[in-house]
């Protein structure tokens, strides 16, 4: 029996040396996909406190890493399929109005910012998001009657400082009254990330400075 054993001594070696190889291999994969699931961002884009485009629009970070809220860019789609286009991050409203004073919490003007881990933002109302597009964009005339609209939130990450985002898109229908009625399309905001995604967001904010920071085109 001892014989037997030391004559498959070498091939029971390598046997344990592939089954130990084997167990790294699939423990190391475990941490890496555990290690880019605390990287990656998640961005939720929801509405609430308020019915229809009186809604207020929430921007959550269920990241494990804090992000930074870069910009917040509009699509209004018109019933002939035209889509107009607006960059918003700033509440605008609020410029109207006396200046702030130095004890005065700036940041009330503006939805630019860091959001923490299991932060949120209430970017306004859907009426307001509509009518600060109007203002960036001369084509948006806020008496339209908008098929849909697009919410899309660009952020820039904590620890690799690239460019992501998130977006939802809302469907408005018009009750016989002609009252707008706001309804999601999707269960939950697509997130926008990878090559390409950071490529279109890079584009798109490119085209607004391009602009002069008025407004960019779809």
């Amino acid at each position: 029996m001892l014989q037997n054993l030391l004559h498959f001594a070498p091939l029971l070696t390598a046997v344990m040396t592939c089954v130990t190889a084997l167990i790294w291999v699939v423990y190391l994969n475990f941490f890496l996909r555990s290690y880019r699931r605390q990287q990656r961002p998640s961005i939720l884009i929801t509405s609430g406190a308020g019915r229809n485009l009186d809604a207020h629009c929430f921007v959550t970070n269920l990241g494990l890493e804090p992000v930074y809220l870069l910009d917040v860019v509009i699509d209004l789609i018109e019933p002939d399929g035209k889509v107009v286009r607006a960059v918003i991050p700033e509440r605008t409203e609020h410029w109207s109005k006396a200046p702030p004073s130095e004890d005065d919490d700036i940041r009330r003007a503006t939805n630019v910012g860091p959001l923490s881990s299991g932060g949120e933002r209430d970017l306004g109302r859907f009426r307001t998001l509509i009518d600060r597009a109007s203002t960036e964009n001369p084509d948006i005339k806020t008496g339209n009657a908008f098929t849909s609209l697009e919410i899309t939130v660009v952020i820039v990450t904590a620890s690799q400082a690239e460019l992501c985002g998130a977006s939802r898109c809302y469907r408005i229908e018009y009750g016989d009254n002609g009252a707008p009625k706001l309804k999601a399309r999707t269960i939950k905001a697509a997130q926008l990330q990878g090559y390409f995604a950071r490529r279109n967001l890079t584009r798109l904010l490119t085209t607004q400075l391009e602009a002069g920071g008025k407004h960019a085109a779809p």
